[in-house]
This record gives C-alpha cells, structure tokens and sequence, in this order.
C-alpha cells in the first residue's frame, strides 16, 4: 500500500477527523514538547517533538514553529505514512497493517507492535515472551499466512482492554468517549478483506461436481 492509494487515504481523512487541529491542552502529555509556555504543542494529531524529528526527512522545510502551526493536510499525510512503514504495515494484512498504525499514532510505534505481538502470542503463532515491542524476525515469520480477520479481532480486543485500562484512571477518564468514538470509527470504516468469489468459478464447480454426481457425458 503506498501513501496514494485511497485505502490509505481513506485512513488518513480517519486520523485528520479525530485528531482536529491545533493543541496546547495541558493535560495531554505531548505538552512536553511544546517549543515554549502556552505554545501549541500538536497539530492535526502531529506533536512538536515528531515534527522537528521527522519534518526535514519528509522534505517539510523550514523546520520551525510557525511552518508547524500551518501544516497541511497533505504534509499530515505523510508523517502517518511515516508511522506506517515505522510499524512495517506494508508487510502485514492491510487491516492489520493500518491498526497498527492507528494504534502507533496515538500511543507510539513500540506500543502499537507490543499489541500486534500480544495478538500474535493468543494466537499460537509467536512464542510467549516475545512481546518485546520492535518487529524483528520473529514477528516478521509470525504474521507470513495469518488469518488476517482472527489477527485483526484480536488486535482490536487487546486495544480495547488497554483503553479500559487506561481511562479508569481519572487523569484519562476525560479521554474515554473520544477514544472509544474514535476505535469504533475505525472498526467501521476499515475492516479486513472479505474474499469474493467469481460467478463464474462458483458455476463452473457445480457444474463439475453435478456432472460428475450424474455422468452427464
């Protein structure tokens, strides 16, 4: 999946949707990385911080505080696309590969592939103790023929379970709503696969098995 296509695109109008715009909430913890006191720390879900980390390797000069408060749409785009391949989505089912990349957006890439190996791990199909939170060979090997709806259930199930977690502490309560619009969105909008069958193929193989039951020739 490349950062053009309209799967892609579709997540990010998803990211774009959720995140608003510009932040200086004191509460949300990207405030450390606001350039100054009172400045806005996030734009468009983009923190200060992974801007000036990330901005001149994606050709988005000048690297200052006054480019960063007038990001567009565009340049967003290519930050979450950024995640993607940070969280090696290319290399996993496309559903999976892009909630992993939801997942690493809002809560880091080491998070977002700890909660990808933990699927993995329920699964039988990574070793217990593998959780380590960077995609190495193992996870790699793990993901090579997954059944790519029982990966992405049970991606969402754990994602689920940490939010719960998360927002029955009272500095996150405030988040709950929002966070859990915001996976609900995303379960609706971006689901795996379904396998469609030709019409065609379908009438050939009752065809097949019809004239075998019956020796029509």
């Amino acid at each position: 999946m490349n950062k053009d296509s309209p799967e892609f695109q579709k997540f990010v109008k998803h990211i774009l949707f959720f995140e608003g715009g510009l932040s200086k909430n004191p509460n949300d913890t990207a405030v450390q990385y606001a350039p100054f006191p009172g400045a806005y720390h996030t734009n468009k879900g983009v923190t200060y911080g992974t801007f000036t980390t990330l901005a001149k390797k994606l050709g988005i000069t000048p690297v200052t505080y006054e480019k960063f408060v007038k990001l567009t749409d565009e340049e967003v785009g290519r930050f979450i696309f950024d995640f993607y391949m940070a969280v090696n989505g290319n290399l996993l089912p496309s559903s999976v590969g892009l909630s992993v990349a939801e997942v690493a957006w809002g809560s880091g890439p080491s998070r977002a592939i700890k909660n990808l190996q933990d699927a993995l791990i329920n699964m039988g199909r990574l070793a217990p103790g593998n959780s380590t939170g960077t995609f190495g060979p193992l996870t790699k090997k793990a993901v090579v023929g997954v059944n790519e709806r029982i990966l992405y259930d049970e991606f969402w199930r754990l994602r689920q379970i940490f939010i719960n977690y998360l927002t029955a502490q009272s500095k996150y309560s405030m988040f709950s709503k929002g966070w859990n619009r915001r996976i609900q969105a995303f379960l609706k909008n971006i689901q795996p696969s379904k396998i469609v069958i030709p019409v065609v193929l379908i009438a050939g193989v009752v065809f097949y098995f019809l004239n075998k039951q019956y020796k029509f020739i």
